[in-house]
């Protein structure tokens, strides 16, 4: 093997690639700067005892690969199928064809060719842009044959030969981080040895092993979310990933030889039931991969990735430049809305910082009330609720300084609706030839059909338009599943769904440049940079009235931006001064979202909302733009929470806050958080506690159980 490496420096991170010239193959190493020339010591040969009985030579490693395929007709990895399509045949045939780098405007990019004798190509593009601390990563299949090919598997990205910091087989040092999704469960970070998950080598090294793992189906955040990274405990280096995806996908930590592969993209044939057919001088792209790697922990690596996504700013609405307060009424009239109550808390909202006031479910004719409500799909307005219509109460609602939202769910209909009905179901998503339900009252849009978009055209988009609405709450309590038809596989018919869906988001955008949207599925569902980055905040999670909504609301810290996270405080007049607090504080970890019965607070609990949001008006800019990092002290039993929990997050204006909550307790709890030298408190909020500043440190005592605090530290 003859390595030859060419090298960027991307900001703080070298992009190596390693070309084999004996073999013509490529593969990519990012790395922290200042540490690039670390595959000096590595060996080439495996032996054992056991090889040199039986007359073996085994090579400890090779190049690797940029990405990692799979065809139809084109064998797999010896003893690899039901377990991973990584590491076939397929990809030795991959040869060096051209690699060059150009620039665009700020970016940098590195475009990768690769060609096999059977007449396919593989592009890999790698991009960069300036004060990024991560890459975007694309990989393309190209037909250049006279026939089709049937894709089974294309990976965005590979990181292969990990770990680069050990000339041997990475023996308990190696640990993969995940977060795992959930309903009302988001965000858990996990973490398992390479051994505990049984991907250490075996005596003879030959036969591949992977840890495949994500979610099949539209709900993209369900089990797992689409950021994982990988661990060299010894060498203190992370390498991270995220996935913009808007359907099902996957991510693979393998092992062959001596090194080990980790790898993401579109969910596969074994995965996700996924083949695409790629006919003569077709080309078809992968999903985006955003890539980092640095010194540090799993956290850090993660909030650089999520950093990248500020860049998607630029496209959202002006008036999300200040983090406006949003109210929603579910949890005021669980279902009932209605003209006279909007009016109602508008005037209870009167010289509070909230700009939207939301509209939830029930607001259409044809529905029933509360949670199964059927009927959805027809979307005309209650004339009862509403007598007056909505542009009525749009403007009057903009008089008074708010802007007027509501809530759809318009990717599906329900029973009761008259285009539920079996006379529609030619445009609704089918399985085998039949409707696809969710339990027995939900179907879905085909999204791809041109009679359905220009249905939802009027009936979102015009309607928006027409009632003058600055605020859409976009809800998607179903998923159909892993398979549709009307494609060459059932994967890739539900690619091809999600795909048309997202298309419509960004319909919406372009035709209502000024409509703020809200991403919601069942709360955190679909919490992937798919969906996140054409909209201007989500619904972290359903959590609204769970004791574990901090817990939560600090997990996603480390997948999306907290400016985008919207994180709801119901309150209500029986509530205990501490039992208001610990909601409020849990608030400031996120784009404060009100609900509940403002209009029966106490005058007490009233001028304690206002201190709270006036305490979030000093914090939202670090909210906007800074890092975060927790500190617990906690179970994690989400039903069953005990402890303490902490999350800092250090604004790049300098500023700091910590937001701070205590759980069940048998006894006082001390958390000590570290802080840069030279800050001082400017203001805190919260209750249960007793706190000192000293020597860089803030010291902070829970003495009594679901108790919050909030600090806002500024240069002294």
């Amino acid at each position: 093997m003859k390595l030859e490496k060419i090298r960027y420096a991307l900001g703080d991170l070298v992009a190596q690639y390693l070309v084999d010239r004996d073999s013509s193959q490529v593969s990519l190493q990012l790395l922290p700067a200042g540490i690039e020339d670390c595959y000096q010591a590595r060996r080439s040969v495996a032996l054992t005892q056991e090889y040199d009985h039986a007359g073996f030579t085994v090579p400890a490693w090779g190049a690797g690969s940029l990405c990692h395929l799979a065809l139809d007709g084109f064998p797999q990895s010896t003893g690899a199928g039901g377990g991973t399509m990584k590491h076939g045949p397929v990809n030795d045939l991959l040869r060096l064809v051209s690699h060059e780098s150009h620039q665009e405007a700020d970016v940098t990019v590195i475009e990768t060719r690769l060609r096999a004798d059977a007449d396919f190509e593989v592009l890999h593009v790698l991009r960069w842009r300036e004060g990024d601390q991560g890459v975007e990563i694309k990989t393309s299949f190209i037909n250049c044959a006279g026939c089709d090919f049937m894709l089974n598997m294309l990976t965005s990205f590979s990181l292969d030969n990990l770990s680069p910091f050990d000339p041997d087989v990475s023996a308990d040092r190696l640990a993969l981080h995940r977060y795992r999704g959930g309903w009302s469960l988001e965000g858990k970070h996990v973490v398992d040895s390479v051994e505990k998950l049984n991907l250490d080598r075996a005596w003879h090294p030959g036969f591949a092993e992977s840890e495949r793992f994500g979610c099949a189906g539209a709900y993209t955040t369900k089990r797992f979310f689409p950021m994982s990274a990988v661990e060299d405990t010894k060498a203190g280096v992370v390498w991270a990933a995220q996935l913009q995806c808007v359907g099902s996908w996957q991510m693979e930590l393998s092992r062959i030889h001596d090194g080990y592969s980790f790898s993401g993209g579109m969910a596969d044939f074994e995965f996700g039931h996924w083949s695409k057919i790629v006919r003569p001088g077709e080309r078809f792209d992968s999903t985006t991969a955003y890539v980092t790697a640095c010194r540090g922990d799993a956290s850090a690596a993660a909030q650089r990735l999520v950093r990248m996504h500020r860049y998607w700013r630029k496209d959202r609405p002006a008036s999300e430049a200040e983090l406006p307060v949003i109210f929603n009424e579910w949890c005021t009239s669980w279902g009932f809305p209605t003209e006279q109550e909007m009016l109602s808390l508008a005037a209870c909202l009167d010289g509070l910082p909230v700009k939207y006031l939301v509209i939830d479910a029930g607001w259409s004719e044809a529905e029933t009330h509360f949670l199964g409500q059927s009927g959805n799909g027809e979307w005309k307005l209650d004339p009862k609720s509403f007598p007056r219509g909505l542009k009525a109460l749009s403007r009057e609602l903009k008089e008074k300084g708010l802007r007027l939202g509501i809530w759809f769910e318009f990717e599906v209909t329900t029973r009761g609706a008259r285009v539920f009905e079996k006379e529609y179901d030619h445009l609704h998503l089918q399985r085998n030839g039949q409707v696809i339900y969710t339990g027995p009252d939900r179907s879905f849009w085909d999204f791809r059909k041109p009679e359905v978009v220009a249905y939802l055209q009027e009936k979102v988009i015009d309607f928006l338009r027409d009632n003058e609405i600055g605020y859409l709450k976009v809800d998607y309590n179903g998923d159909p599943g892993v398979t549709v038809d009307g494609a060459e596989s059932g994967g890739e018919g539900l690619r091809q769904q999600m795909t048309a869906v997202r298309d419509f988001f960004l319909s919406m955008h372009e035709q209502l440049p000024d409509l703020v949207i809200e991403n919601c599925s069942s709360g955190g569902h679909r919490l992937d940079p798919g969906m996140m980055d054409i909209t201007s905040m989500s619904s972290f999670s359903d959590a609204h009235e769970s004791d574990c909504f901090p817990y939560i609301a600090a997990n996603v810290h480390d997948l999306f931006l907290p400016e985008q996270s919207q994180i709801w405080v119901v309150l209500w007049e029986d509530m205990s001064r501490e039992k208001l607090i610990y909601r409020l504080t849990g608030g400031f970890l996120g784009r404060l979202c009100l609900s509940g019965g403002l209009d029966r607070l106490y005058p007490w609990q009233r001028e304690l909302l206002k201190e709270a949001l006036s305490f979030y008006e000093d914090i939202k800019y670090i909210l906007k733009d800074g890092v975060s990092r927790r500190i617990q002290d906690c179970s994690h039993n989400m039903y069953r929470l005990s402890g303490v929990d902490a999350l800092v997050r250090e604004g790049d204006n300098g500023e700091v806050l910590v937001v701070a909550h205590s759980f069940a307790l048998d006894g006082a709890k001390t958390l000590r958080i570290p802080l840069r030298e030279g800050l001082t408190l400017r203001r805190a909020f919260g209750s249960g506690a007793s706190y000192a500043i000293t020597d860089g440190c803030l010291e902070l005592t829970f003495s009594e159980p679901f108790n919050g605090y909030a600090f806002h530290l500024v240069n002294a």
